[in-house]
């Protein structure tokens, strides 16, 4: 955890930027990195990397990332890829080789649809709404621990997107958490003209009615300020959401507290996907991960643990649920 708990020391609070209920405190250093990389969303539009499904009939946990250019690639937990079969969401974050191919672990996000769209995806330009985030951070850490894959629970990550829709009253026609984007646009749109970068900034922790919600961190200030506006949309999302659930998190920190836990926690770690390690925790009041790539944290998102959940019923659905995705999930 040395590498960890390094990197924390030298990052610190900066002045909250407060909009509406959201809570937004940056997280400082005064010592900055050259990204090394490029951003998915770059890498996408500039046609160097491209993703598809694995093959022609496709896997709804697998997807293939083609990086056809001279630099790697960094993917980051929770980002949102649209098209092909179904839109799915990253189950950890990534760091891409350059002029390699690999294949990412990802979570479905749209229930409804097992037909191809496009041959390859397009970034979505945002990342999960951040209940989901913790919620498969937390299964992909329990499997990855048991099982040693990096699968998220899929049920569940639909029971969360459902949830969310019958209490947002969002009509949807495939179960597309993207439904609830384009129906929130004002309003998120609203919320993002209240938070901005600052220098020094590599990272934000967010808050909900005084509650920390969850804090991503970068080794790179270029990579905060880009990545800004993907996490203010995720984090609003759920300040929009009134009847979510304020009383089920296990302890509510203050954000140095929060800091502090996940300094001291203990960790495991796994070969990276692609290049690099990752390091996993789950422990006092608090849960998440951090790529750790030659020996610097790259990205560190962690969240504070839920009480325990039990699994979601057989769920009812908009459409017919006679998918085949269902029967790739194993």
């Amino acid at each position: 955890m040395k590498v960890i708990h390094d990197f924390l020391e030298e990052v610190r609070l900066g002045e909250p930027q407060v909009f509406k209920n959201l809570t937004l405190h940056p997280l400082l250093k005064d010592s900055d990195t050259i990204a090394d990389y490029r951003l998915l969303d770059e890498a996408i539009e500039q046609k160097i990397a491209h993703v598809t499904e694995v093959s022609e009939e496709g896997s709804v946990p697998d997807l293939k990332f083609v990086n056809e250019g001279p630099h790697k690639v960094l993917l980051l937990d929770g980002e949102e890829l649209v098209g092909a079969k179904q839109n799915r969401i990253l189950n950890v974050s990534v760091m891409a080789p350059a002029q390699q191919t690999i294949t990412i672990p990802v979570s479905c996000v749209e229930a409804g649809r097992w037909y191809r769209r496009s041959h390859a995806f397009s970034s979505a330009y945002r990342a999960h709404f951040a209940r989901g985030r913790r919620r498969n951070a937390e299964a992909v850490t329990v499997s990855m621990s048991a099982y040693g894959s990096r699968r998220g629970d899929q049920s569940r990550t639909w029971d969360e997107i459902d949830k969310k829709f019958d209490r947002m009253n969002v009509a949807t026609v495939t179960s597309a958490s993207e439904d609830l984007y384009m129906e929130s646009r004002e309003s998120l749109d609203d919320y993002a003209s209240g938070f901005s970068s600052v220098s020094n900034q590599i990272g934000a922790l967010f808050s909900i009615n005084g509650i920390v919600s969850g804090v991503d961190l970068f080794d790179s200030s270029s990579t905060m300020s880009a990545t800004l506006p993907k996490l203010v949309d995720s984090y609003a999302m759920d300040a929009i959401d009134t009847g979510l659930p304020q009383d089920d998190i296990e302890e509510n920190l203050d954000p140095g507290s929060f800091l502090s836990r996940i300094s001291k926690a203990n960790v495991q770690r796994f070969d990276g996907v692609g290049l690099g390690e990752d390091y996993r925790f789950d422990v006092s009041q608090v849960l998440g991960s951090a790529l750790v790539v030659d020996g610097r944290v790259v990205h560190l998102c962690a969240f504070p643990a839920m009480v325990a959940m039990s699994q979601p019923a057989i769920r009812h659905s908009r459409i017919s649920r006679s998918r085949p995705q269902r029967h790739d999930v194993v």
